[in-house]
């Protein structure tokens, strides 16, 4: 199957949403493609503007690491501040990509932010991050799989302000969350008797109660209600 492959596996720590959509593309145009830069740390940003000095003539560096062109252009970021030491871009070298334009892109949720480099990817949702926000994705990415999310992981990976304060909005974002996944897993449930079905080794005897027990069917929708996220 058709996907994106990297040049370099210590560059391979991406934010899997980014890698999926950019799968998803390479399924839908029939043809791999070549990821040659992906994550990038502070040593690897150094060499790589040190590369991109000694290969653009005329261009110049700030003490910060910021590396432009002859013309103006960015060529390199600052040192520790490009979008790809924060696990959330990726440079693709294919010619079918480098031609693809943002207006196709954006139907699977990516873009590229900078016109000059038609190689460099995002995800569309990732714009204007903010600092706390890119810094805890990086976190996030860099753990590599764990079966728990911190508070200030949840609200940068969903767009909120990322303080680690659950306020109404956390709250609110979440709710919306809990509901997405029930569906996804099957267990949005909208009757008691459904939910006894499903959730029960043996669901006739609570069946049975559902039509003895005047407030049992409450009771079940009650909780159900509550795990759907549709009561605070």
């Amino acid at each position: 199957m058709p996907s994106v492959k990297f040049k370099y596996k210590d560059e391979a720590c991406v934010y899997p949403k980014l890698i999926n959509a950019v799968n998803v593309l390479c399924i839908a145009k029939g043809k791999d493609c070549f990821c040659t830069s992906g994550y990038r740390s502070i040593d690897k940003q150094k060499t790589i503007a040190k590369e991109v000095l000694a290969s653009n003539p005329g261009s110049w560096q700030r003490e910060d690491g910021f590396v432009y062109s002859k013309k103006g252009e960015c060529l390199a970021a600052a040192y520790g501040k490009s979008n790809h030491c924060y696990c959330i871009a990726m440079d693709i070298s294919d010619s079918w990509f480098k031609e693809l334009m943002n207006e196709e892109l954006i139907k699977d949720g990516l873009i590229k932010p900078i016109s000059y480099e038609p190689w460099h990817v995002q995800l569309l949702e990732h714009n204007g991050l903010s600092l706390s926000q890119k810094e805890a994705i990086r976190d996030s990415v860099l753990k590599g799989e764990k079966k728990d999310m911190t508070i200030k992981e949840f609200q940068a990976v969903t767009g909120l302000t990322v303080d680690g304060i659950v306020g109404p909005k956390t709250k609110e974002k979440a709710r919306e969350m809990v509901q997405i996944c029930q569906k996804i897993l099957g267990n949005y449930f909208e009757s008691a008797e459904e939910t006894v079905r499903v959730t029960q080794k043996n669901p006739e005897i609570w069946l049975k109660k559902l039509k003895t027990e005047e407030y049992f069917p409450d009771f079940v929708m009650n909780i159900v209600e509550r795990m759907k996220g549709e009561r605070p």
